[in-house]
């Protein structure tokens, strides 16, 4: 009995010479290290599949665009008829856009490759003889810098004929994928839906379904905001550009709205776009301010008008939004910040209407209802 006593007496004592912080730490600390490996294997098993991941989620992104107008068409004819009627028009309408867009475009792309040394000269003198005041030595160092990193950039598109073929390769298969995905998703998606949930166990049909239909209405409003924030952008730098007497200032509006589809890579390249075009019609000194409209805009929008309208359209603080486009960003690049807000969106309003359930008559959900007429039963 003494012996079992000092024995227990010495692991209790061995026990607690542990702190009880550093114990919870500890358990806390290997689940963490768990979460974070299967997330970076998800991760990693996703960037593997992209090639399918990515027209999927276009197809998506469209089918959410054209299902309400194709619902709306469907009123008045068969329901097959109407996705065709809907994207050959959309088609119609993107290809009389493209064509009455490329025209003034296309004459000031060429004018700017045309006169590029000249503007090269011009630019070198202005940043000598102009407010900045620079000497020879730190101009020359400015254009090298210039063409290293174009030239990087270059490389970086384009490494090598082999990756360019298979760039050539992945592109031309994913639109077609992406083209067929969303005519079948917006003509058989409610069907596909109902069959996917019809798969689950009865009891987890109801949540399942309210959670899927809870994310694509978040990724329709994920649109609809886009489309307002690329709006007022196209707006604003449509009207800076039409002041300041640039060439192609509508064209240049429009591109920009349509940019603000693809986070940060589109943004960038509208903005080098419309800088590139008043550069070559008025100037270093009006393209640089086009170069710092462009800027402020697009910082106003990304930090202040975007989470703002979020928030509105999908029910995400501003906070969330940014830091979801910052994680994204980090995590997947590019193609991390375009699908960061509207995968956020999705999974929230999913996880949201999956534990909250449909509202009662009398406040509470569903599920809290059925879970008070199941005591009462009981106590019967």
């Amino acid at each position: 009995m003494s012996g079992t006593a000092i024995r227990t007496d010495e692991g209790t004592r061995s026990r607690a010479a542990v702190p009880r912080v550093l114990e919870v730490g500890s358990a806390w600390g290997w689940r963490f290290l768990v979460v974070v490996s299967a997330l970076l294997a998800s991760g990693w098993l996703l960037v593997q599949l992209r090639v399918v991941l990515i027209p999927v989620f276009v197809a998506l992104i469209l089918a959410a665009l054209l299902q309400p107008v194709v619902d709306l068409v469907d009123r008045w004819m068969p329901r097959l008829l109407a996705v065709w009627v809907v994207l050959l028009s959309v088609v119609a309408g993107l290809t009389l856009l493209i064509y009455l867009l490329q025209a003034p475009v296309r004459d000031a792309v060429e004018e700017l490759s045309s006169s590029w040394s000249s503007a090269q000269t011009e630019i070198e003198d202005w940043l000598r003889t102009g407010p900045i005041g620079l000497d020879q030595s730190q101009v020359d160092s400015l254009v090298e810098r210039a063409e290293t990193a174009a030239r990087q950039f270059r490389n970086g598109l384009f490494s090598g004929s082999a990756g360019s073929a298979r760039m050539a390769a992945e592109v031309a298969g994913g639109f077609f994928l992406t083209i067929v995905l969303t005519f079948f998703f917006v003509k058989d998606g409610r069907s596909m839906w109902r069959w996917a949930v019809d798969r689950i166990h009865p009891t987890r049909r109801q949540v399942l379904d309210r959670g899927g239909a809870a994310a694509f209405g978040a990724l329709q409003g994920w649109i609809r905001g886009v489309a307002i924030t690329g709006a007022v952008d196209g707006l604003l730098i449509g009207v800076a550009l039409y002041v300041l007497g640039v060439e192609a200032a509508l064209p240049l509006a429009v591109i920009t709205f349509f940019a603000a589809f693809f986070p940060i890579v589109g943004a960038t390249l509208a903005g080098a776009l419309a800088a590139g075009v008043a550069l070559a019609t008025q100037g270093p000194q009006t393209a640089l301010i086009v170069a710092g409209v462009v800027l402020v805009v697009q910082q106003v929008e990304g930090d202040v008008l975007l989470p703002i309208v979020m928030y509105r359209q999908v029910a995400l603080h501003p906070v969330v939004v940014l830091l979801a486009l910052a994680v994204g960003s980090a995590i997947g690049g590019i193609l991390g910040a375009i699908v960061s807000v509207p995968l956020t969106a999705s999974v929230t309003a999913a996880v949201a209407a999956a534990r909250n359930g449909p509202e009662a008559p009398d406040g509470a959900t569903a599920e809290e209802d059925t879970d008070a007429d199941a005591q009462l039963a009981a106590t019967d």
